[in-house]
């Protein structure tokens, strides 16, 4: 729809109209709910509904209802819901006065057999009692089965007015005359009760003048039988931006098209699918949940005979199961002066500092407040905090808790190992990284491997695995062997087997080297290992060869594990 509006003749440019457009569309939503163990549900009662899981289309919440025993008229209530979903609903029906109540019904027996609430059939017999009681208080008392019924309604209505039936079939519980204008029997079905006429007494000849004559009888008969099961679905919520609501007079509403469907399970093509369609118009229905008397449910009473349902050959009912599919249809519009979305507020703009956990401890380490002991190391003292350092290393945990000398004056001495590695070593503690003079390239070999026995010598893992990596990274001809015992003295496994294949592939070259010496008379055993790893094949010695039979970068390169080796396994959870 659009609409063109000039109301400004003398603008410069007349020629240009101003212009709105207000569009119409559906936002499509579908749900499927399957019931299991339909034979235990038998018998739960009407009105009583089996809900779906709450599910969220267009910004509203909503949810299936399907009653295995039937659901109650509308005209008991404004609306239906179960309390556990919708939280307030009563059946609550609106106060009609005695006369209403009558002229309401007179019009439904002259219809014809219309529906008729348990709660309905209950006012008409207490309307039919105080418009007796009116009369004879006027001066015209009821004579016959009017008096008598007048007496006994006060009792028997709320258990359903069994004492009006043998008035509506002829005969008078007192032995009176009835002479009624208005007669029937309320009957009680699947559907409700019902007005059903009397012989001799059909739809057309009954009906009650504004002055409302003298009223006659109803009877109430029961029915046990369910025919129908209903299905329904509520809207029961919505998030904080829902789309469609309307605004009208008669409240906040969503308007939309609902379509169900019972899956014929035996894959025939037989579903059932009930809705409205486009030329009907969409279904209103409110959002005020709190109102009673608002309609915030659609569906339909009888959307299956229970005889069809259970049927074996219809295919509706597999195993005990049924299955109902749901699409809804929801009307949003936009643009108009009326459907001018709210303006979003904005969000509060709140700076987040950047954590300096482990810069505020690397201060508290450097300035000393509020130590409690003291390393020292190589005549170095270096003060420390007892439950930081404790918490963060079971060696130094224990060193504290126990009765010896250290614990009783306070100091720790830290003997083989150099004072600088054990301050880096403290920062790490502190911090959990390494300074900044020290990281990545920064971190010198010699500097490596002393963090790495001193890391495995207090059981600081991620500290091992930080300096393993960068030694893994810097192999080379002249600290091969050296490495190779470090990590085998220091359980760094993935060092280990990667100096055995680097000396494996160099071993002439390694061999040359005062590391070597070193190594064997510190690790004599690793001999053999460097043995087995020579007599491998060189295809399997590395995971990251992928049989390309190329040689490694560093035999490439004259004997260097550079930074490009792509093939050290390591990976650090930051």
């Amino acid at each position: 729809m659009e609409s063109v509006v000039n109301d400004n003749p003398d603008a410069e440019n007349p020629e240009v109209p101003d212009m709105s457009k207000t569009l119409t569309s559906t936002i499509v939503g579908e749900h499927e709910h399957t019931i299991v163990g339909y034979s235990l549900l038998k018998g739960i009662g009407d009105g009583e509904p089996i809900a779906s899981d709450r599910f969220t289309v267009g910004g509203h919440e909503w949810v299936l209802l399907f009653y295995p025993d039937g659901k109650k008229s509308s005209s008991e209530a404004a609306h239906h819901a179960h309390p556990n979903l919708l939280g307030h609903f009563g059946h609550h029906g609106r106060t009609q006065t005695m006369r209403q109540t009558m002229r309401q019904f007179a019009s439904a027996m002259a219809a014809g057999d219309a529906p008729m609430t348990q709660e309905e059939a209950r006012q008409a017999l207490r309307a039919q009692a105080g418009m007796q009681a009116q009369g004879a208080q006027a001066g015209n008392p009821p004579t016959g089965a009017a008096a008598g019924n007048a007496n006994n309604n006060a009792g028997n209505n709320a258990a359903g007015g069994e004492n009006n039936a043998n008035a509506a079939a002829g005969g008078a519980p007192n032995g009176a005359d009835q002479g009624p204008l208005l007669a029937g029997v309320v009957q009680h079905g699947a559907q409700g009760y019902r007005m059903i006429h009397p012989p001799g007494l059909g739809p057309g000849r009954v009906g009650l003048p504004p002055n409302l004559p003298e009223v006659g009888h109803f009877a109430i008969r029961r029915e046990n039988e369910v025919q129908y099961a209903a299905l329904f679905v509520a809207l029961i919520g919505e998030t904080s931006r829902p789309m469609g609501v309307v605004h009208t007079s008669e409240g906040h509403i969503v308007r939309a098209f609902h379509h169900f469907t019972l899956v014929d399970q035996s894959n025939r093509g037989r579903d059932i699918t009930k809705g409205r369609r486009r030329e009907q118009g969409a279904v209103k229905i409110s959002c005020a949940r709190q109102d009673p008397n608002a309609r915030n449910c659609h569906g339909y009473r009888k959307f299956i005979k229970r005889s069809v349902l259970e049927n074996p050959d219809s295919g509706f009912l597999l195993n005990d199961t049924i299955k109902i599919k749901y699409k809804i249809e929801l009307v949003v519009m936009s643009g108009g002066a009326f459907c001018r979305p709210e303006p979003e507020q904005p969000l509060p703009i709140v700076q987040i500092p950047e954590p300096r956990l482990s810069e505020e401890f690397a201060e508290l380490l450097k300035s000393g407040e509020g130590s409690d002991f003291t390393f020292l190391v190589e005549g170095e003292e270096m003060p420390a905090h007892r439950l930081i350092v404790a918490s963060r290393s079971p060696v130094f945990k224990a060193l504290l808790d126990n009765d010896m000398r250290e614990g009783k004056e306070k100091k720790i001495a830290i003997h083989d190992v150099r004072a600088p590695a054990f301050q880096i070593l403290l920062h790490f503690v502190y911090t959990d990284k390494l300074p900044e003079e020290v990281s990545g390239d920064n971190l010198q070999v010699t500097m490596a491997q002393h963090l790495l026995s001193a890391a495995d010598r207090f059981e600081l893992p991620r500290l091992r695995a930080i300096c393993e990596k960068h030694l893994c990274e810097t192999v080379d001809i002249v600290n091969a062997a050296t490495t190779l015992t470090l990590a085998d003295e220091n359980h760094a496994t993935e060092l280990r087997r990667h100096c055995l294949d680097f000396v494996a592939l160099n071993l002439s070259q390694v061999m040359n080297t005062s590391g070597f010496e070193y190594m064997v008379q510190r690790c004599p055993h690793l001999q053999r290992a460097i043995l087995e790893a020579c007599s491998k094949d060189p295809m399997a010695r590395s995971p990251g060869a992928e049989g390309s039979g190329k040689k490694r970068d560093w035999d490439q390169e004259g004997g260097s594990s550079s930074r490009r080796e792509k093939r050290v396994r390591f990976h650090l959870n930051k």
